[in-house]
């Protein structure tokens, strides 16, 4: 259960197709519930989807100022909250569903886990619940998750920042990668202009202004140098900063006499691999304590050599100096030294490209993704079959 789903551009999206279809692949009965108006179809995945699970409902201050500031609940979320569990009791009911895993449903708003907790209650349903992020704004909703069966987070820094800040302790367990979509595949040809893929939504913080100065940097250098941005238009939007900088970040293009050297390519999921294939060196250089970096794992994964800065989880996806570099965030000196170190030994771009390929089958593989939760969700259902009276 999750706000969106693909064609909506995102980590978590795109982690929740990949888990979904393989989870049916095992036998599984898989319901995915969503928000999102128009789903992508996944095979043999069942996908729903409830309005009161659309962003669109709780943005701005909708539901009043108490919900935001996390005071009290309004009525308008409890009436969303019951109108809700109505519709998941059906479900689950209709299906005999046995474990409702929510993602990031601490974000937003607490009409899901509300809704969540009232069908614990009624009907034993197990709850679980991956945080694969955490904003300062968190702690009033994830209250609501707090008493839930089971919780994960996705790299030990957001272990420590669930601990830290929302007083929740869960387990870690790294996201996994589908390593037969994204294939490690040969360098590409160096007889024309090398290319520096950014793998990620346009917003702030996460490196697009650094990577465009970066660009300026190595062609003053003489490298010739293209650098290809991703520009999905169907994000996750919540604080409206993507368009107001996309116009700052088009400006700083052309400011810098740029524009024939980038390209901002819009980017559904299953165009990423192709992506990958073209591109040199994949950068990753968000000033945002990133929960993981899914992106920087599918270059890896697809053999490419990645710069990623040292914030939030990243340097637990990279390993510097083995499967790519981690720099410091904001610093251009340092992130245009490595791409460029990249971009003129190809032999050292291969060796790291190989071994990053490894690094991910080894540590964040997702079929070892999905034993682990299959382990975790019989173990769950054998608890709760153990802890019922016996009837003779």
């Amino acid at each position: 259960m999750h706000w969106a789903f693909p064609p909506t551009v995102g980590g978590v999206e795109s982690h929740l197709a990949d888990y979904a279809g393989r989870l049916t692949r095992r036998g599984y009965q898989v319901t995915l519930l969503t928000g999102e108006a128009r789903p992508q179809p996944v095979d043999r995945v069942e996908i729903l989807t409830h309005p009161l699970l659309r962003l669109a409902e709780y943005h701005h201050a909708a539901l009043g100022e108490n919900s935001r500031t996390g005071r009290w609940l309004t009525p308008v979320e409890q009436r969303r909250a019951a109108e809700l569990h109505e519709w998941l009791a059906r479900v689950v009911d209709a299906r005999d569903i046995r474990i409702v895993h929510g993602h990031n449903l601490h974000h937003f708003s607490p009409v899901p886990a509300l809704a969540l907790n009232r069908l614990r209650e009624q009907s034993g349903t197990t709850l679980l619940h991956t945080y694969h992020s955490v904003w300062p704004e968190d702690p009033w909703t994830a209250q609501f998750c707090r008493s839930w069966d089971g919780h994960y987070v996705v790299s030990d820094y957001l272990a420590f920042a669930c601990r830290t800040h929302l007083g929740i302790r869960a387990r870690r367990t790294y996201l996994g990668i589908a390593t037969d979509r994204f294939r490690s595949l040969p360098p590409p040809r160096s007889d024309g202009p090398h290319t520096v893929l950014l793998p990620a939504r346009l917003i702030p913080n996460k490196g697009a202004e650094l990577a465009v100065r970066m660009l300026d940097t190595l062609r003053r250098t003489g490298l010739s140098v293209r650098l290809v941005l991703t520009s999905p238009q169907e994000v996750v939007d919540w604080h409206e900063e993507q368009q107001g900088f996309l116009d700052r970040l088009n400006r700083l293009i052309d400011g810098l006499g740029l524009r024939p050297h980038v390209d901002l390519v819009p980017t559904p999921k299953e165009l990423m691999p192709r992506l990958y294939a073209r591109a040199h060196v994949v950068v990753y250089p968000s000033d945002y304590p990133e929960p993981l970096g899914l992106a920087p794992l599918e270059a890896m994964s697809a053999g490419r050599p990645v710069v990623v800065t040292a914030t939030g989880g990243l340097p637990e996806a990279v390993l510097h100096d083995r499967t790519g570099y981690v720099v410091t965030p904001g610093d251009l000196e340092q992130l245009s030294d490595r791409v460029r170190r990249l971009l003129l030994d190809p032999a050292l771009s291969k060796r790291l490209g190989r071994e990053g390929r490894r690094h991910v089958e080894r540590q964040f593989n997702l079929d070892t993704y999905v034993d682990k939760m299959c382990a975790n969700y019989s173990a769950l259902l054998d608890e709760r079959v153990e802890g019922l009276p016996r009837i003779g």
